[in-house]
């Protein structure tokens, strides 16, 4: 039975996708049909300008051919005007007296007016009744088709975020209710096909799907329960060969055995979080350029690194914050810390719009970096709350699936609405968004059950006393130090600091600057399922986690092609995130398997706490190195340190592993 969501997702997105196409063919189309005017009436008021402001100078008694300034003014007219490929001043006998931009291979004719064979509009310069001279724009029609083209590319991309947004709607959907106990029935019966007999967790028994997934289940049930008193029978009789029989049916039928599967109650996590994450990801294309813009000097630091300081407060925020939150989240409930969080997101958001200078964008930033540690440590608690051992996995995939998907829509929408209303506008946006996932938390989050606040915390808190033997641990120190933590400093200072400035040092807009930075993200979302599986078939973890950090580093070499080409910086950026997606699921299975070696009572909740606050740390660095870097020896040399220092760890960390395993190896023969 081919699966029920996947049918009906691809049906509606597919409905979709050919509605926004029907619309954007049309919008297009329109757009070309009003642009060309438009560009013409610009020209014509242009020409206008210009031509009086010459014939004003002109009425001073200034000859013509005497007139100072002239050139340079018509340079800054084309400069200023993209639309305007040259500009030429004329003397009635067709002598050229000045002129700017890249001009014709042909003298255009005299006649005033609009000539769109030639694309230029000659108007007269006016000094009394006398017309000494003649001013010709000529018009760029690339320009138009430039426009149109960008255009086309921001619907496509609008495309693409809306197919997502709405799978992630779909995602939800089926998570409760009708389609929820539909994709329940679907999944019974697909695993008895298969001959699992395990038991499946409990989905809404309200419609007729429902109640039939219960009728399953209670068959499901009462088998398992007669294997469990035969292997208690066995056990009290002492029957080896029987039992081992018993045993086989557990292996062959995973009898006694609950599912892998989330249950169902965690999908309601998954909205709010989605939308928050969104909020903080339209941010990215321009939040460095925002700075900048708010900046004032400071002495003794660079302009970049000045720059960099808001970013390294909102991270440092986020990683000071989450061990503290994992405690204070258990206390208050999952539910009201999330709708606490993107209140304060909100306020974040709108508080960075409304900034006039650099403390006051640092403090909004610190707000909405409380606000992100809040809503992702409450999630996560939320997943861990409602998942055990057998589900955790599954439900952690969920989590980071929507923290995927947020990264890959919110760069390239962040950046159109930033080009169209302004970068304040979309802060403003930002907070708007923060809100609806404070609305879908209320909306889609259970209320805590009383006294439920006041159970022993569950969540990813840590133990303060075991950083001791976490960090003295080899392997956990060289994954932490050597892998996890450069590996989010990279991340940082390439997608979030160097490349949004440098786009703008190139003259991009913010809409091409969120276009780039998606292809990060849709490498990740792609291969990190397929890498995560390879790692796990052949079970060599270490090598993906140093082969990743060597491909993610040596990314960075790319730029030697030209740092001054888009294209270039996309290669890059997609072999960043091949790098990334190799090691990024290794490198969480491996803090589990080093973490079982470690003697004492630690908890993995600690341990995954601790690898966390490394990982934030690195996200709060970044910022800082980059801006220190990019401030003393440009974007190319930091491009290249940063990278080749991830390399360089990476290549450390593996060779450390290497002699680790190898000592151990030899302790073990050695104790034989």
């Amino acid at each position: 039975m081919k699966s029920v969501r996947i049918q009906l997702s691809a049906i509606l997105v597919l409905v979709l996708v050919m509605a926004l196409a029907a619309f954007s063919w049309r919008t297009a189309g329109r757009a070309e049909t009003v642009l060309l005017p438009e560009l013409e009436a610009k020209a014509a008021t242009v020409a206008d300008s210009v031509a009086s402001l010459i014939g004003r100078a002109l009425d001073l008694g200034i000859p013509l051919d005497r007139l100072q300034g002239v050139g340079p003014y018509l340079d800054r007219t084309v400069a200023g005007n993209p639309d305007i490929a040259f500009a030429m001043l004329r003397a009635p006998d067709g002598a050229v007296l000045n002129a700017a931009g890249a001009l014709p291979g042909g003298m255009p004719p005299l006649a005033l007016g609009l000539d769109r064979s030639q694309a230029t509009l000659s108007v007269a310069v006016r000094s009394g009744p006398a017309s000494p001279a003649v001013l010709t724009l000529g018009l760029d029609p690339a320009f138009a088709r430039k426009v149109v083209s960008e255009l086309w590319i921001d619907l496509a991309i609008i495309m693409i975020v809306t197919a997502l947004v709405a799978l992630e709607l779909m995602h939800i959907a089926f998570g409760a209710g009708l389609y929820g106990a539909i994709e329940g029935v679907e999944t019974r019966l697909d695993t008895i096909a298969r001959d699992d007999l395990s038991l499946h967790p409990a989905v809404d028994g309200g419609s007729e799907f429902g109640r039939l997934a219960a009728r399953i289940d209670r068959r499901l049930v009462e088998l398992n329960r007669r294997y469990l008193a035969l292997v208690a029978r066995l056990a009290a009789q002492g029957d080896a060969l029987r039992q081992a029989v018993v045993d086989g049916l557990r292996r062959d039928f995973k009898l006694g055995e609950g599912s892998s599967e989330a249950p169902v109650s965690v999908i309601a996590v998954r909205a709010p979080l989605f939308i928050f994450m969104l909020a903080e990801e339209l941010t990215r294309p321009f939040l460095p350029i925002y700075i900048k813009d708010l900046a004032a000097p400071i002495p003794g630091l660079s302009p970049d690194m000045v720059t960099s300081l808001p970013m390294v407060a909102f991270l440092a925020v986020v990683a000071l914050s989450q061990p503290i939150l994992g405690g204070v989240t258990d206390r208050l409930g999952r539910r009201t810390s999330l709708v606490v969080g993107a209140a304060l997101g909100l306020a974040g958001y709108i508080g960075s719009a409304m900034a006039t200078d650099l403390i006051m964008l640092t403090l909004a930033r610190m707000i909405s970096g409380l606000g992100f540690a809040a809503v992702f440590v409450s999630a996560q608690g939320y997943v861990i709350d409602n998942t055990d051992l057998r589900q955790r996995a599954s439900g952690m995939a969920m989590f980071i699936g929507a923290i995927l998907v947020a990264g890959l829509c919110g760069p390239p929408i962040g950046g159109i609405l930033a080009d169209r209303l302004g970068i304040r506008a979309t802060f403003v946006i930002a907070g708007l968004v923060a809100g609806a996932s404070l609305v879908l938390a209320l909306i889609a989050m259970p209320r805590a059950r009383r006294g439920e606040h006041t159970a022993v915390p569950k969540g990813p808190t840590i133990r303060w006393r075991d950083f001791g033997p976490i960090l003295a641990s080899p392997p956990l120190a060289c994954l932490f130090f050597l892998c996890a933590l450069p590996a989010k400093i990279i991340l940082v200072a390439y997608c979030f600091f160097l490349v949004p400035l440098h786009m703008q040092a190139l003259g991009a807009g913010q809409a091409a600057t969120g276009r780039l930075l998606m292809v990060y993200p849709i490498a990740m979302v792609i291969l990190v399922p397929v890498f995560a599986a390879l790692a796990s078939r052949f079970n060599q973890r270490a090598p993906f986690v140093a082969l990743g950090g060597i491909v993610a580093g040596l990314s960075g070499l790319s730029v030697l092609i030209s740092a001054e080409e888009p294209l270039v910086l996309a290669l890059m950026l997609g072999l960043f995130g091949i790098g990334q997606a190799i090691s990024i699921a290794p490198q969480s299975a491996l803090v589990g398997e080093f973490g079982r070696a470690l003697a004492g009572d630690i908890s993995d909740s600690s341990l995954y706490g601790i690898f966390r606050l490394v990982e934030r740390t690195g996200n709060a660095l970044g910022p800082a190195c980059a801006g220190f870097l990019l401030g003393r020896y440009g974007f190319t040399s930091a491009v290249i340190v940063i990278g080749l220092g991830m390399a360089f760890a990476s290549a450390v960390f593996v060779a450390v592993f290497a002699y680790w395993r190898s000592s151990r190896h030899a302790t073990a023969v050695q104790a034989e």
